[in-house]
């Protein structure tokens, strides 16, 4: 110990933890990220994804039935470790609950003439702009953190600056399909099984294990043509966010609030290249 009571282990931890950041966890973050991105355009451009999430959900099932069996006297969860969740929690339940494998982080199939795209639940928003956006497309509702899978905004809530158009993620989802309790897979829409689609959001995992869902995909644009609009007050803010919001022109509204007092709204609308060209001369 020293003489302030903190061993020199949380001295090194605690004051010189840019050291640790600098040289280690960002190296290993770029390298991660790097491996991620090239995988997922590896696998969707082979194609191989697809053929693979049969075998995935059976492995699901067989755990299922495997913790039936044993006299299901655990609560079940997800193996996702901790450091891949989006929350300072440390998930410590786990530790007492029969931990599921759910390794299912690919984009299955983009469906154009459908306007859907159909991917596993631990896609995350950063693997579905890059794939769409190549292609000309995008999702309605695009939460900004890339690290934000689909199964989280599902199960729990989504919502992004053209929510005020679209609704919250869940709105733009088409089908879902689960592995439920009794180890049965499960597909549910607005007319199949219409009941479990509706009560899949905000369920958090309660109600089965998520595999894949169908999410809408509407046409990109190159560019957004943003417009930023100081406002005082709190009355002034509010009455000034619903004026934009109802405005359907806007692709995407909205609002930083920097003091009691003192915010910017903030909306944005689509523009091809023709355009954003004609505003430059």
């Amino acid at each position: 110990m020293t003489k302030n009571g903190r061993s020199l282990l949380e001295i090194i931890l605690i004051d010189y933890r840019w050291v640790f950041v600098c040289f280690f966890l960002l190296p290993i973050s770029f390298l991660y990220n790097f491996f991620y991105y090239a995988r997922n355009v590896i696998v969707f451009r082979l194609n191989t994804a697809p053929k693979k999430h049969d075998n995935k959900v059976k492995n699901i099932q067989r755990q299922v039935q495997e913790w039936r069996k044993s006299g299901m006297k655990t609560k079940m969860c997800t193996a996702r470790p901790g450091w891949q969740m989006m929350s300072f929690r440390r998930p410590l339940y786990k530790n007492y609950f029969t931990q599921i494998d759910c390794n299912l982080i690919d984009i299955l199939e983009v469906d154009v003439s459908r306007r859907v795209i159909r991917v596993e639940p631990m896609v995350n928003m950063g693997q579905i702009s890059a794939t769409l956006a190549k292609l000309g497309w995008t999702i309605a509702i695009v939460p900004e953190l890339d690290d934000l899978t689909v199964g989280g905004l599902v199960m729990g809530t989504g919502i992004e600056s053209s929510s005020h158009l679209y609704g919250l993620f869940q709105h733009i989802c088409v089908s879902y399909e689960l592995v439920l309790a009794d180890g049965s897979a499960i597909k549910c829409s607005k007319d199949e099984n219409s009941e479990l689609f509706y009560a899949v959001p905000w369920s958090y995992g309660t109600l089965g294990f998520l595999t894949a869902v169908e999410i809408k995909i509407i046409p990109a644009s190159k560019y957004i043509r943003l417009k930023y609009e100081p406002v005082r007050g709190l009355k002034s803010l509010c009455q000034q966010f619903d004026k934009a919001a109802s405005n359907k022109n806007n692709c995407f509204v909205e609002a930083l609030q920097f003091s009691t007092d003192e915010a910017v709204i903030m909306t944005g609308v689509k523009v091809n290249d023709d355009e954003v060209e004609h505003n430059k001369v």
